[in-house]
């Protein structure tokens, strides 16, 4: 093989584990509250 082609399949397979590690370190945060509710945006103070 040549050298080149190593080099790519190497690059790859680190970008691939790259973002595997990424997916599975990532816990996103449970949503606190009930999400159905509707609560009325604060009011704003016109300038």
């Amino acid at each position: 093989m040549h050298t080149s082609m190593i080099f790519k399949i190497i690059v790859g397979v680190a970008i691939i584990l790259g973002g595997i590690f990424v997916v599975m370190r990532d816990d996103p945060a449970v949503p606190t509250g009930d999400i159905n509710t509707i609560e009325p945006l604060p009011e704003q103070s016109s300038q």
